[in-house]
């Protein structure tokens, strides 16, 4: 599906600055090295991947964000790290090279619907130079902290690759999966400030995504900001398709407070894999039919919305009454994905056009066979067979999904 200036497109809130690490062993040997960091200091982190100050060791040094991220890499999962001081964030990317980008769900989608001729409205929690040179043309912008507040507070992301050994000091272990580590401390996103002018623009979508609040770490906050979306999706609900992309929350609460407060105007929650798992307390073996089913189900009641997404690197699913009039929309969030995991940033609209000849996942296929067999409420497509990639991006995934759902979305009212 190529851009149609017809359609109207509005997001919200999260944008942020990203520095996209360049992978290097020898950088992160030396840090583990200078940091002394053992074996024995190393412990698992949590089923949702989001490591938190509060409930676990304060991360306050460099030892201490060295001893989160080489978790992790044992494990081969991805998760999300807050430090105490921001600039513990920025002292660890001294020791890389690395690419300055716009990230955040909302922004993102923004930047990856753009790429494919489609025009939007967005609405963000920030705004600094790095935003006014690298949001492209098409998008136009509200910010909730005005154009004076222009402070960068970074979002590290770390991509380290499949198969890497790790040996240092008395640590030894190679790395299963391709995965990636964010790292921030950033106020901005924290607070979350929503532009009042936003509000007029969203009203006039075709289609709104809304991008998760799992930043903001204050109750009172959240619940100011919330209040503030409720009553902008009240009233827009009518006639703009909405739908929430989830998120790994630091607190748990705070992600029911966001689903329960929100749900009445929605007309999809989507998340991936780890949110689902999270949100049913147990991993899920994703390619059982009956695992994934009991999983989905069990969401789908509690969340109490009109439908249902659930995405993965082998299928994608909707879940609900109409999940098949939603086929297109996930098709497009595949096809958005694969572009981005294969080629990062740097694809045009024949690149994205070609992915529709690329072999799909077998083992999606007959998961995707099996399940809607199984269940008439279920509409489920595999994803492409991307095992070809040299250099994968594993970062931005769910947002490039995201903004691929919506060209087909804003066709449903």
């Amino acid at each position: 599906m190529d851009g149609n200036k017809k359609q109207k497109i509005a997001l919200g809130f999260h944008a942020c600055v990203d520095y996209e690490l360049e992978w290097n062993l020898s950088s992160m040997e030396h840090l583990m090295e200078e940091c002394e960091v053992h074996a024995g200091e190393l412990d698992s982190v949590g089923l949702n991947g989001v490591r938190q100050t509060g409930d676990t060791e304060r991360i306050e040094s460099m030892k201490g964000l060295m001893i989160e991220i080489l978790s992790c890499m044992r494990q081969g999962t991805g998760c999300e790290i807050i430090p105490e001081d921001c600039g513990l964030c920025r002292e660890f990317a001294k020791n890389f090279s690395y690419k300055i980008t716009i990230g955040g769900t909302a922004a993102r989608a923004a930047i990856a619907i753009g790429k494919i001729g489609y025009e939007s409205t967005l609405g963000m929690c920030c705004f600094n130079q790095y935003m006014e040179d690298l949001l492209p043309a098409g998008i136009t912008c509200y910010s909730g902290t005005g154009p004076d507040h222009d402070e960068v507070y970074p979002h590290i992301i770390l991509q380290y690759p499949s198969g890497v050994h790790i040996q240092v000091n008395d640590i030894d272990f190679t790395t299963s999966c391709h995965n990636r580590i964010l790292i921030s401390r950033d106020p901005d996103s924290m607070n979350m400030v929503i532009a009042e002018d936003f509000g007029n623009q969203a009203g006039d979508a075709d289609v709104f995504l809304l991008s998760c609040f799992s930043e903001v770490l204050d109750a009172s906050i959240l619940t100011k900001r919330l209040d503030t979306v409720f009553n902008l999706l009240a009233g827009i609900r009518d006639r703009t398709f909405v739908i929430l992309e989830d998120g790994c929350y630091v607190n748990g609460e705070f992600r029911r407070m966001v689903h329960r407060k929100l749900a009445p105007v929605l007309d999809v929650i989507s998340m991936n894999e780890d949110e689902l798992q999270d949100f049913v307390g147990k991993r899920i073996q994703i390619l059982d039919p009956d695992q994934v089913l009991d999983g989905v189900s069990c969401v789908y009641r509690s969340l109490k919305v009109p439908l249902l997404i659930i995405h993965t690197h082998a299928w994608a699913l909707a879940y609900g009454t109409g999940s098949h009039d939603l086929k297109e929309a996930l098709e497009g969030g595949i096809m958005l994905a694969s572009a981005r995991y294969v080629y990062g940033d740097e694809f045009g609209i024949d690149e994205y056009r070609n992915i529709r000849t690329w072999n799909v996942n077998e083992r999606g296929r007959e998961f995707s066979k099996q399940v809607m067999e199984e269940d008439p409420m279920v509409c489920c497509i595999p994803c492409r067979d991307l095992e070809f990639a040299k250099r994968p991006t594993t970062v931005g995934l769910g947002d490039f999904f995201a903004g691929g759902l919506l060209p087909a979305l804003a066709n449903r009212k």
